[in-house]
Protein backbone atom coordinates (compact mmCIF):
# COMPACT_ATOMS: atom_id res chain seq x y z
CA UNK A 1 0.00 0.00 0.00
CA UNK A 2 1.43 3.35 -0.99
CA UNK A 3 2.28 5.74 1.83
CA UNK A 4 0.06 8.30 0.10
CA UNK A 5 -2.90 5.95 0.48
CA UNK A 6 -2.11 5.57 4.18
CA UNK A 7 -2.76 9.26 4.63
CA UNK A 8 0.83 10.20 5.38
CA UNK A 9 1.84 13.73 4.58
CA UNK A 10 3.29 14.22 1.12
CA UNK A 11 5.63 17.12 0.57
CA UNK A 12 5.12 18.51 -2.90
CA UNK A 13 8.35 19.61 -4.58
CA UNK A 14 9.04 23.07 -5.86
CA UNK A 15 8.66 23.09 -9.64
CA UNK A 16 12.13 24.47 -10.20
CA UNK A 17 13.60 21.57 -8.22
CA UNK A 18 12.38 19.04 -10.78
CA UNK A 19 14.57 17.92 -13.64
CA UNK A 20 13.60 18.85 -17.18
CA UNK A 21 12.65 15.26 -17.90
CA UNK A 22 10.44 15.04 -14.82
CA UNK A 23 8.73 18.30 -15.74
CA UNK A 24 7.94 17.06 -19.23
CA UNK A 25 6.50 13.85 -17.79
CA UNK A 26 4.14 15.83 -15.56
CA UNK A 27 2.49 17.59 -18.52
CA UNK A 28 1.55 14.29 -20.19
CA UNK A 29 -1.61 12.26 -19.57
CA UNK A 30 -1.65 8.91 -21.34
CA UNK A 31 -3.71 5.78 -21.82
CA UNK A 32 -2.54 2.17 -21.84
CA UNK A 33 -3.94 -1.18 -22.99
CA UNK A 34 -5.74 -3.67 -20.77
CA UNK A 35 -6.40 -4.10 -17.07
CA UNK A 36 -2.87 -5.08 -16.04
CA UNK A 37 -0.95 -2.17 -14.44
CA UNK A 38 2.19 -3.50 -16.12
CA UNK A 39 0.76 -2.05 -19.34
CA UNK A 40 1.38 1.43 -17.90
CA UNK A 41 4.81 0.71 -16.42
CA UNK A 42 6.84 2.49 -19.10
CA UNK A 43 4.67 5.60 -18.90
CA UNK A 44 4.64 5.71 -15.08
CA UNK A 45 8.22 4.63 -14.34
CA UNK A 46 10.22 5.86 -17.35
CA UNK A 47 8.29 8.86 -18.65
CA UNK A 48 6.99 9.66 -15.14
CA UNK A 49 3.76 10.96 -16.61
CA UNK A 50 1.52 13.26 -14.64
CA UNK A 51 -1.69 11.43 -15.42
CA UNK A 52 -3.40 8.29 -16.66
CA UNK A 53 -6.71 8.11 -18.55
CA UNK A 54 -8.97 5.08 -18.27
CA UNK A 55 -11.13 3.67 -21.05
CA UNK A 56 -13.53 0.72 -20.95
CA UNK A 57 -10.56 -1.48 -21.86
CA UNK A 58 -9.07 -0.69 -18.44
CA UNK A 59 -12.05 -0.88 -16.12
CA UNK A 60 -13.98 -3.76 -14.60
CA UNK A 61 -16.05 -3.62 -11.45
CA UNK A 62 -15.53 -0.75 -9.05
CA UNK A 63 -13.40 -2.98 -6.80
CA UNK A 64 -11.29 -4.18 -9.73
CA UNK A 65 -10.79 -0.63 -10.97
CA UNK A 66 -9.92 0.56 -7.46
CA UNK A 67 -7.27 -2.16 -7.25
CA UNK A 68 -5.80 -1.04 -10.58
CA UNK A 69 -5.75 2.59 -9.44
CA UNK A 70 -4.00 1.64 -6.21
CA UNK A 71 -1.44 -0.45 -8.10
CA UNK A 72 -0.66 2.45 -10.44
CA UNK A 73 -0.20 4.85 -7.53
CA UNK A 74 2.05 2.31 -5.78
CA UNK A 75 4.04 1.96 -9.01
CA UNK A 76 4.43 5.73 -9.27
CA UNK A 77 5.68 6.01 -5.70
CA UNK A 78 8.11 3.14 -6.10
CA UNK A 79 9.54 4.83 -9.22
CA UNK A 80 10.01 8.14 -7.42
CA UNK A 81 7.19 9.70 -9.43
CA UNK A 82 4.55 12.08 -8.06
CA UNK A 83 0.97 10.95 -7.32
CA UNK A 84 -1.02 10.43 -10.51
CA UNK A 85 -4.04 12.21 -11.81
CA UNK A 86 -6.31 9.36 -12.93
CA UNK A 87 -9.07 10.51 -15.27
CA UNK A 88 -12.05 8.99 -17.06
CA UNK A 89 -14.90 10.03 -19.37
CA UNK A 90 -17.76 9.29 -16.99
CA UNK A 91 -20.33 11.67 -18.42
CA UNK A 92 -23.34 9.57 -17.45
CA UNK A 93 -25.95 8.03 -19.74
CA UNK A 94 -24.48 6.41 -22.84
CA UNK A 95 -20.94 7.80 -22.31
CA UNK A 96 -19.39 5.95 -19.38
CA UNK A 97 -16.25 3.86 -18.97
CA UNK A 98 -17.22 2.30 -15.66
CA UNK A 99 -20.61 0.56 -15.78
CA UNK A 100 -20.27 -2.56 -13.64
CA UNK A 101 -21.21 -2.71 -9.98
CA UNK A 102 -22.70 0.76 -9.63
CA UNK A 103 -25.98 2.53 -10.44
CA UNK A 104 -25.39 4.80 -13.43
CA UNK A 105 -26.49 8.42 -13.44
CA UNK A 106 -28.24 10.08 -16.42
CA UNK A 107 -26.26 11.85 -19.10
CA UNK A 108 -26.35 15.58 -19.72
CA UNK A 109 -29.31 15.75 -22.12
CA UNK A 110 -31.44 13.57 -19.85
CA UNK A 111 -30.70 16.02 -17.04
CA UNK A 112 -31.50 18.83 -19.44
CA UNK A 113 -34.93 17.26 -19.89
CA UNK A 114 -35.52 17.63 -16.15
CA UNK A 115 -34.37 21.25 -16.15
CA UNK A 116 -33.39 20.79 -12.50
CA UNK A 117 -30.10 22.34 -11.39
CA UNK A 118 -30.30 20.71 -7.96
CA UNK A 119 -30.65 17.30 -9.59
CA UNK A 120 -27.64 18.05 -11.81
CA UNK A 121 -25.68 18.93 -8.67
CA UNK A 122 -26.73 15.74 -6.87
CA UNK A 123 -25.95 13.42 -9.79
CA UNK A 124 -22.54 15.03 -10.39
CA UNK A 125 -21.73 14.64 -6.71
CA UNK A 126 -22.83 11.01 -6.94
CA UNK A 127 -20.65 10.35 -10.01
CA UNK A 128 -17.69 11.97 -8.28
CA UNK A 129 -18.18 9.77 -5.23
CA UNK A 130 -18.40 6.66 -7.42
CA UNK A 131 -15.23 7.59 -9.27
CA UNK A 132 -13.30 8.16 -6.06
CA UNK A 133 -14.47 4.73 -4.95
CA UNK A 134 -12.71 3.40 -8.07
CA UNK A 135 -9.53 5.34 -7.28
CA UNK A 136 -10.24 7.95 -9.97
CA UNK A 137 -9.70 11.61 -9.09
CA UNK A 138 -10.57 13.48 -12.29
CA UNK A 139 -13.71 13.25 -14.44
CA UNK A 140 -13.60 14.56 -18.01
CA UNK A 141 -17.04 16.11 -17.54
CA UNK A 142 -19.27 18.06 -17.65
CA UNK A 143 -19.78 18.65 -21.35
CA UNK A 144 -20.41 22.40 -21.65
CA UNK A 145 -21.11 22.40 -25.39
CA UNK A 146 -24.40 23.95 -26.53
CA UNK A 147 -25.84 21.42 -28.99
CA UNK A 148 -27.76 23.83 -31.21
CA UNK A 149 -26.91 21.92 -34.40
CA UNK A 150 -29.19 18.86 -34.73
CA UNK A 151 -26.76 17.37 -37.25
CA UNK A 152 -23.86 17.38 -34.81
CA UNK A 153 -22.26 13.93 -35.18
CA UNK A 154 -20.31 13.78 -31.91
CA UNK A 155 -21.99 15.76 -29.10
CA UNK A 156 -25.76 15.12 -29.21
CA UNK A 157 -27.03 13.70 -25.90
CA UNK A 158 -23.69 14.54 -24.28
CA UNK A 159 -24.89 18.16 -24.13
CA UNK A 160 -27.48 19.49 -21.69
CA UNK A 161 -29.38 20.97 -24.63
CA UNK A 162 -29.62 23.66 -27.29
CA UNK A 163 -30.41 26.60 -24.98
CA UNK A 164 -27.25 28.37 -23.73
CA UNK A 165 -29.04 29.40 -20.53
CA UNK A 166 -29.95 25.80 -19.73
CA UNK A 167 -26.42 24.53 -20.43
CA UNK A 168 -25.01 27.40 -18.38
CA UNK A 169 -27.22 26.64 -15.37
CA UNK A 170 -26.90 22.86 -15.32
CA UNK A 171 -23.22 22.94 -16.23
CA UNK A 172 -22.38 25.26 -13.34
CA UNK A 173 -24.43 23.10 -10.96
CA UNK A 174 -22.61 19.99 -12.14
CA UNK A 175 -19.23 21.62 -11.54
CA UNK A 176 -20.25 22.37 -7.97
CA UNK A 177 -21.47 18.81 -7.52
CA UNK A 178 -18.21 17.30 -8.74
CA UNK A 179 -16.16 19.64 -6.55
CA UNK A 180 -18.23 18.78 -3.49
CA UNK A 181 -17.38 15.10 -4.03
CA UNK A 182 -13.64 15.81 -3.93
CA UNK A 183 -12.99 15.11 -7.59
CA UNK A 184 -11.74 17.46 -10.32
CA UNK A 185 -14.26 18.14 -13.12
CA UNK A 186 -12.95 19.05 -16.57
CA UNK A 187 -15.29 21.25 -18.61
CA UNK A 188 -15.22 20.46 -22.33
CA UNK A 189 -14.80 21.19 -25.23
CA UNK A 190 -13.58 24.79 -25.22
CA UNK A 191 -14.62 27.08 -26.88
CA UNK A 192 -17.55 24.84 -27.93
CA UNK A 193 -18.13 21.76 -30.09
CA UNK A 194 -21.92 21.91 -30.19
CA UNK A 195 -22.49 23.61 -33.53
CA UNK A 196 -20.20 21.46 -35.66
CA UNK A 197 -21.31 19.08 -38.39
CA UNK A 198 -17.86 17.41 -38.50
CA UNK A 199 -16.52 15.03 -35.85
CA UNK A 200 -13.02 16.13 -34.79
CA UNK A 201 -12.15 12.47 -34.21
CA UNK A 202 -12.36 12.15 -38.00
CA UNK A 203 -11.47 15.55 -39.46
CA UNK A 204 -10.83 19.21 -38.60
CA UNK A 205 -14.03 21.24 -38.12
CA UNK A 206 -14.04 24.95 -38.95
CA UNK A 207 -16.59 27.35 -37.44
CA UNK A 208 -17.11 30.77 -39.02
CA UNK A 209 -19.14 32.35 -36.19
CA UNK A 210 -18.37 35.97 -35.23
CA UNK A 211 -17.18 36.77 -31.71
CA UNK A 212 -20.61 38.13 -30.79
CA UNK A 213 -22.16 34.72 -31.46
CA UNK A 214 -19.43 32.93 -29.48
CA UNK A 215 -20.00 35.23 -26.51
CA UNK A 216 -23.78 34.72 -26.55
CA UNK A 217 -23.80 30.96 -27.10
CA UNK A 218 -20.61 28.89 -26.88
CA UNK A 219 -18.79 30.82 -24.15
CA UNK A 220 -21.68 31.31 -21.72
CA UNK A 221 -21.50 27.88 -20.05
CA UNK A 222 -17.70 28.10 -19.72
CA UNK A 223 -17.87 31.57 -18.19
CA UNK A 224 -20.45 30.42 -15.63
CA UNK A 225 -18.48 27.26 -14.79
CA UNK A 226 -15.28 29.25 -14.30
CA UNK A 227 -17.09 31.50 -11.85
CA UNK A 228 -18.14 28.40 -9.87
CA UNK A 229 -14.55 27.24 -9.52
CA UNK A 230 -14.05 24.94 -12.52
CA UNK A 231 -10.46 23.71 -12.03
CA UNK A 232 -9.74 22.34 -15.51
CA UNK A 233 -10.89 22.83 -19.10
CA UNK A 234 -10.40 20.59 -22.14
CA UNK A 235 -9.78 22.18 -25.52
CA UNK A 236 -11.57 21.42 -28.79
CA UNK A 237 -9.73 20.53 -32.00
CA UNK A 238 -11.77 23.10 -33.94
CA UNK A 239 -10.77 26.20 -35.91
CA UNK A 240 -12.72 29.24 -34.68
CA UNK A 241 -12.09 31.69 -37.51
CA UNK A 242 -13.07 34.79 -35.56
CA UNK A 243 -10.31 34.13 -33.01
CA UNK A 244 -7.66 32.29 -35.03
CA UNK A 245 -8.30 31.58 -38.73
CA UNK A 246 -5.37 29.18 -39.04
CA UNK A 247 -5.06 26.88 -36.04
CA UNK A 248 -7.52 24.76 -34.04
CA UNK A 249 -8.21 25.94 -30.49
CA UNK A 250 -5.91 23.28 -29.00
CA UNK A 251 -2.90 24.75 -30.80
CA UNK A 252 -3.93 28.41 -30.75
CA UNK A 253 -2.33 30.99 -28.46
CA UNK A 254 -5.06 33.53 -29.30
CA UNK A 255 -7.72 31.03 -28.12
CA UNK A 256 -5.90 29.72 -25.05
CA UNK A 257 -3.98 32.74 -23.82
CA UNK A 258 -6.12 35.64 -25.03
CA UNK A 259 -9.69 34.30 -25.05
CA UNK A 260 -9.54 31.77 -22.20
CA UNK A 261 -6.89 33.24 -19.90
CA UNK A 262 -7.28 36.98 -20.46
CA UNK A 263 -10.90 37.49 -21.52
CA UNK A 264 -12.55 34.78 -19.39
CA UNK A 265 -10.04 34.99 -16.54
CA UNK A 266 -9.47 31.24 -16.29
CA UNK A 267 -6.42 30.39 -14.17
CA UNK A 268 -6.90 26.63 -13.86
CA UNK A 269 -5.47 23.72 -15.82
CA UNK A 270 -5.86 23.67 -19.62
CA UNK A 271 -5.89 20.12 -20.97
CA UNK A 272 -6.01 19.09 -24.60
CA UNK A 273 -8.44 16.61 -26.06
CA UNK A 274 -6.69 13.50 -27.33
CA UNK A 275 -3.92 14.43 -29.74
CA UNK A 276 -4.39 11.20 -31.70
CA UNK A 277 -7.72 12.43 -33.09
CA UNK A 278 -7.60 13.02 -36.84
CA UNK A 279 -8.19 16.76 -36.50
CA UNK A 280 -4.66 16.94 -35.05
CA UNK A 281 -2.85 13.81 -36.25
CA UNK A 282 -3.76 14.21 -39.92
CA UNK A 283 -2.88 17.89 -40.15
CA UNK A 284 -0.10 18.51 -37.63
CA UNK A 285 1.00 15.12 -36.26
CA UNK A 286 0.32 13.89 -32.75
CA UNK A 287 3.77 14.41 -31.28
CA UNK A 288 4.46 17.68 -33.08
CA UNK A 289 0.98 18.82 -32.09
CA UNK A 290 1.90 18.18 -28.45
CA UNK A 291 4.77 20.65 -28.75
CA UNK A 292 2.52 23.20 -30.44
CA UNK A 293 -0.18 22.83 -27.78
CA UNK A 294 2.20 23.43 -24.88
CA UNK A 295 3.77 26.36 -26.68
CA UNK A 296 0.31 27.84 -27.28
CA UNK A 297 -0.64 27.66 -23.61
CA UNK A 298 -1.95 24.17 -22.82
CA UNK A 299 -0.77 22.72 -19.50
CA UNK A 300 -1.43 19.01 -20.02
CA UNK A 301 -1.36 17.02 -23.25
CA UNK A 302 -3.57 13.95 -23.66
CA UNK A 303 -2.31 11.02 -25.77
CA UNK A 304 -4.75 8.21 -25.15
CA UNK A 305 -3.66 5.11 -27.03
CA UNK A 306 -0.29 4.67 -28.73
CA UNK A 307 2.93 4.13 -26.76
CA UNK A 308 5.17 5.11 -29.64
CA UNK A 309 3.42 8.45 -29.99
CA UNK A 310 3.61 9.02 -26.23
CA UNK A 311 7.36 8.42 -26.29
CA UNK A 312 7.81 10.59 -29.37
CA UNK A 313 5.84 13.46 -27.86
CA UNK A 314 7.92 13.25 -24.67
CA UNK A 315 11.14 13.36 -26.70
CA UNK A 316 10.02 16.26 -28.90
CA UNK A 317 8.89 18.33 -25.92
CA UNK A 318 12.25 17.83 -24.18
CA UNK A 319 14.03 18.88 -27.38
CA UNK A 320 11.75 21.89 -27.84
CA UNK A 321 12.52 23.15 -24.35
CA UNK A 322 16.25 22.62 -24.79
CA UNK A 323 16.21 24.46 -28.12
CA UNK A 324 14.19 27.35 -26.70
CA UNK A 325 11.16 26.73 -28.92
CA UNK A 326 9.15 26.20 -25.73
CA UNK A 327 10.45 28.66 -23.11
CA UNK A 328 11.37 26.98 -19.82
CA UNK A 329 9.10 29.49 -18.10
CA UNK A 330 6.13 28.18 -20.16
CA UNK A 331 6.90 24.59 -19.13
CA UNK A 332 7.32 25.62 -15.48
CA UNK A 333 3.95 27.40 -15.59
CA UNK A 334 2.28 24.27 -16.97
CA UNK A 335 3.89 21.99 -14.38
CA UNK A 336 2.95 24.40 -11.58
CA UNK A 337 -0.70 24.18 -12.63
CA UNK A 338 -0.57 20.38 -12.74
CA UNK A 339 0.98 20.17 -9.27
CA UNK A 340 -1.36 22.82 -7.87
CA UNK A 341 -4.39 20.78 -8.92
CA UNK A 342 -2.91 17.56 -7.55
CA UNK A 343 -2.17 19.25 -4.24
CA UNK A 344 -5.68 20.75 -4.04
CA UNK A 345 -7.22 17.29 -4.58
CA UNK A 346 -4.90 15.70 -2.01
CA UNK A 347 -4.37 12.85 -4.45
CA UNK A 348 -4.57 9.99 -4.34
CA UNK A 349 -7.91 10.46 -2.62
CA UNK A 350 -9.77 7.12 -2.88
CA UNK A 351 -12.94 6.09 -1.08
CA UNK A 352 -13.92 2.54 -0.14
CA UNK A 353 -15.31 0.70 -3.22
CA UNK A 354 -18.62 -0.05 -1.50
CA UNK A 355 -19.47 3.66 -1.51
CA UNK A 356 -20.12 3.42 -5.26
CA UNK A 357 -23.28 1.35 -4.79
CA UNK A 358 -25.42 2.51 -1.89
CA UNK A 359 -29.19 2.56 -1.51
CA UNK A 360 -29.09 6.34 -1.64
CA UNK A 361 -27.28 6.31 -4.99
CA UNK A 362 -29.63 3.69 -6.42
CA UNK A 363 -32.65 5.78 -5.42
CA UNK A 364 -31.10 8.94 -6.91
CA UNK A 365 -30.37 7.14 -10.18
CA UNK A 366 -33.92 5.79 -10.43
CA UNK A 367 -35.49 9.18 -9.64
CA UNK A 368 -33.31 11.08 -12.09
CA UNK A 369 -33.99 8.66 -14.94
CA UNK A 370 -37.74 8.64 -14.28
CA UNK A 371 -37.87 12.43 -14.35
CA UNK A 372 -35.93 12.61 -17.62
CA UNK A 373 -38.15 10.43 -19.84
CA UNK A 374 -39.91 12.71 -22.32
CA UNK A 375 -43.17 12.03 -24.17
CA UNK A 376 -43.38 13.96 -27.45
CA UNK A 377 -46.49 12.14 -28.71
CA UNK A 378 -48.49 10.06 -26.26
CA UNK A 379 -51.36 8.41 -28.14
CA UNK A 380 -52.18 5.03 -26.61
CA UNK A 381 -50.24 5.50 -23.37
CA UNK A 382 -50.09 3.87 -20.94
CA UNK A 383 -49.98 0.43 -22.51
CA UNK A 384 -52.58 -2.18 -21.56
CA UNK A 385 -51.02 -4.37 -18.92
CA UNK A 386 -53.68 -7.02 -18.66
CA UNK A 387 -52.24 -10.40 -17.67
CA UNK A 388 -51.18 -12.10 -20.84
CA UNK A 389 -50.95 -8.93 -22.95
CA UNK A 390 -48.50 -9.57 -25.74
CA UNK A 391 -45.76 -7.05 -26.45
CA UNK A 392 -43.02 -7.10 -29.08
CA UNK A 393 -39.89 -5.03 -28.45
CA UNK A 394 -37.79 -4.35 -31.55
CA UNK A 395 -34.35 -2.88 -30.92
CA UNK A 396 -31.19 -2.22 -32.97
CA UNK A 397 -29.09 -3.62 -30.11
CA UNK A 398 -29.30 -6.54 -27.70
CA UNK A 399 -31.63 -5.39 -24.93
CA UNK A 400 -33.04 -7.19 -21.90
CA UNK A 401 -33.84 -4.57 -19.27
CA UNK A 402 -37.07 -3.28 -20.82
CA UNK A 403 -38.27 -6.82 -21.57
CA UNK A 404 -37.61 -8.00 -18.03
CA UNK A 405 -39.29 -4.92 -16.54
CA UNK A 406 -42.41 -5.43 -18.67
CA UNK A 407 -42.53 -9.13 -17.86
CA UNK A 408 -42.60 -8.14 -14.23
CA UNK A 409 -46.07 -6.66 -14.85
CA UNK A 410 -47.38 -9.99 -16.21
CA UNK A 411 -47.06 -9.11 -19.90
CA UNK A 412 -45.83 -11.63 -22.43
CA UNK A 413 -42.82 -10.19 -24.22
CA UNK A 414 -40.92 -11.02 -27.40
CA UNK A 415 -37.57 -9.41 -28.11
CA UNK A 416 -36.40 -8.76 -31.65
CA UNK A 417 -33.01 -7.42 -32.65
CA UNK A 418 -32.99 -5.72 -36.03
CA UNK A 419 -30.00 -4.64 -38.07
CA UNK A 420 -28.67 -3.83 -41.51
CA UNK A 421 -28.02 -7.45 -42.55
CA UNK A 422 -31.65 -8.52 -42.40
CA UNK A 423 -35.09 -7.42 -41.31
CA UNK A 424 -34.82 -8.83 -37.79
CA UNK A 425 -33.65 -11.60 -35.53
CA UNK A 426 -35.99 -13.16 -32.99
CA UNK A 427 -33.98 -13.79 -29.83
CA UNK A 428 -36.80 -14.55 -27.40
CA UNK A 429 -40.50 -15.25 -27.64
CA UNK A 430 -43.43 -14.79 -25.31
CA UNK A 431 -43.14 -15.59 -21.62
CA UNK A 432 -44.82 -13.80 -18.75
CA UNK A 433 -42.25 -14.39 -16.01
CA UNK A 434 -38.90 -12.54 -15.71
CA UNK A 435 -36.21 -14.70 -17.25
CA UNK A 436 -38.69 -17.13 -18.85
CA UNK A 437 -38.03 -18.03 -22.47
CA UNK A 438 -40.67 -19.92 -24.41
CA UNK A 439 -38.63 -20.09 -27.62
CA UNK A 440 -35.41 -18.69 -28.98
CA UNK A 441 -33.71 -18.60 -32.35
CA UNK A 442 -34.19 -17.01 -35.73
CA UNK A 443 -37.67 -16.07 -36.85
CA UNK A 444 -38.65 -16.71 -40.43
CA UNK A 445 -40.27 -13.28 -40.59
CA UNK A 446 -39.88 -11.30 -37.40
CA UNK A 447 -42.26 -8.65 -38.68
CA UNK A 448 -44.98 -11.27 -38.55
CA UNK A 449 -44.59 -11.22 -34.78
CA UNK A 450 -45.89 -7.66 -34.92
CA UNK A 451 -49.18 -8.62 -36.52
CA UNK A 452 -52.17 -7.15 -34.64
CA UNK A 453 -53.56 -10.63 -34.20
CA UNK A 454 -50.49 -11.71 -32.27
CA UNK A 455 -49.21 -8.60 -30.46
CA UNK A 456 -51.23 -6.17 -28.38
CA UNK A 457 -48.43 -3.60 -28.56
CA UNK A 458 -45.24 -3.05 -30.52
CA UNK A 459 -42.39 -1.00 -29.07
CA UNK A 460 -39.58 0.05 -31.41
CA UNK A 461 -36.38 1.39 -29.90
CA UNK A 462 -34.24 3.61 -32.12
CA UNK A 463 -30.71 4.89 -31.71
CA UNK A 464 -29.73 7.78 -33.98
CA UNK A 465 -31.80 6.42 -36.85
CA UNK A 466 -31.62 9.86 -38.48
CA UNK A 467 -28.07 8.98 -39.58
CA UNK A 468 -28.64 5.27 -40.25
CA UNK A 469 -30.81 4.63 -43.30
CA UNK A 470 -30.99 0.85 -42.75
CA UNK A 471 -32.36 1.41 -39.27
CA UNK A 472 -34.78 4.09 -40.47
CA UNK A 473 -36.04 1.84 -43.26
CA UNK A 474 -36.81 -0.95 -40.82
CA UNK A 475 -38.70 1.39 -38.49
CA UNK A 476 -40.77 2.76 -41.38
CA UNK A 477 -41.69 -0.79 -42.40
CA UNK A 478 -42.91 -1.41 -38.86
CA UNK A 479 -44.97 1.79 -38.86
CA UNK A 480 -46.61 0.77 -42.14
CA UNK A 481 -47.67 -2.51 -40.56
CA UNK A 482 -48.37 -1.10 -37.11
CA UNK A 483 -49.15 2.66 -37.17
CA UNK A 484 -49.81 2.41 -33.43
CA UNK A 485 -46.26 1.25 -32.69
CA UNK A 486 -44.60 3.04 -29.77
CA UNK A 487 -41.31 4.61 -30.91
CA UNK A 488 -38.63 5.38 -28.34
CA UNK A 489 -35.44 7.30 -29.12
CA UNK A 490 -32.80 5.76 -26.87
CA UNK A 491 -30.10 8.02 -28.28
CA UNK A 492 -30.61 11.63 -29.27
CA UNK A 493 -34.19 12.85 -29.77
CA UNK A 494 -33.68 13.95 -33.36
CA UNK A 495 -35.13 10.65 -34.62
CA UNK A 496 -38.58 12.19 -34.20
CA UNK A 497 -37.88 14.29 -37.31
CA UNK A 498 -37.50 11.10 -39.35
CA UNK A 499 -40.71 9.42 -38.18
CA UNK A 500 -43.24 12.23 -38.14
CA UNK A 501 -46.03 9.75 -38.85
CA UNK A 502 -45.50 8.03 -35.49
CA UNK A 503 -48.46 8.45 -33.14
CA UNK A 504 -46.48 7.72 -30.00
CA UNK A 505 -42.92 8.90 -29.49
CA UNK A 506 -40.80 9.01 -26.35
CA UNK A 507 -37.18 9.91 -25.58
CA UNK A 508 -34.96 8.30 -22.94
CA UNK A 509 -31.66 9.85 -24.16
CA UNK A 510 -29.87 6.59 -23.28
CA UNK A 511 -30.02 2.84 -23.85
CA UNK A 512 -28.58 1.98 -20.43
CA UNK A 513 -30.40 -0.32 -18.05
CA UNK A 514 -31.51 2.49 -15.73
CA UNK A 515 -33.08 4.45 -18.59
CA UNK A 516 -34.98 1.41 -19.90
CA UNK A 517 -36.30 0.56 -16.46
CA UNK A 518 -37.60 4.11 -16.20
CA UNK A 519 -39.16 3.74 -19.66
CA UNK A 520 -41.04 0.62 -18.51
CA UNK A 521 -42.52 2.57 -15.59
CA UNK A 522 -43.74 5.29 -17.96
CA UNK A 523 -45.15 2.87 -20.54
CA UNK A 524 -47.16 0.98 -17.94
CA UNK A 525 -48.48 4.08 -16.17
CA UNK A 526 -46.62 3.50 -12.91
CA UNK A 527 -45.05 6.93 -13.27
CA UNK A 528 -46.12 9.99 -15.23
CA UNK A 529 -43.50 11.35 -17.61
CA UNK A 530 -42.20 14.78 -16.64
CA UNK A 531 -39.33 15.39 -19.06
CA UNK A 532 -39.32 18.40 -21.38
CA UNK A 533 -37.44 18.31 -24.68
CA UNK A 534 -34.19 20.25 -24.07
CA UNK A 535 -33.38 20.86 -27.74
CA UNK A 536 -35.08 22.63 -30.61
CA UNK A 537 -36.02 20.24 -33.39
Amino acid sequence: MAKWSEGQAFEWPDVKALSLEDKVGQVLMVGFPGKDPEGAKEAVCDLKVGGIIYFARNTGTVSETAALSSALQDMAEAAGNLPLLISVDQEGGPVVRLDKGLPLMPGAMALGATGDAELAYKTARAVGTQMRAAGINMDLAPVLDVNDNPDNPVIGVRSFGSDPALVETLGAASVQGFLSSGIAPVGKHFPGHGNTSVDSHLDLPVLPHPLERLAQVELRPFRAAIMKGLPAIMTAHIVFKAVDPDLPATLSAPVLQRLLRRDLGFQGLIMTDCMEMNAISNYFGTARGAVMALKAGADMVLISHTRELQREAYRLIVEAVRSGEIPLSRLDEAVWRVLTLKKALRIPNPLPPEEADTEELRELSAEAHLRSVTVLKGEGLPLRKDPGSRVVIASPYEETELAEALKGTGMQVARVVYGSSGPALMVEEYGSEPGEKARGGVSGDALAEMDPARADAVIVLTRSAWKNEEQASFVRSVLQKRPDAVLVATGDPYDVRVFREARTFLCTYSHRREALRALAAILTGRYEAQGKLPVIL
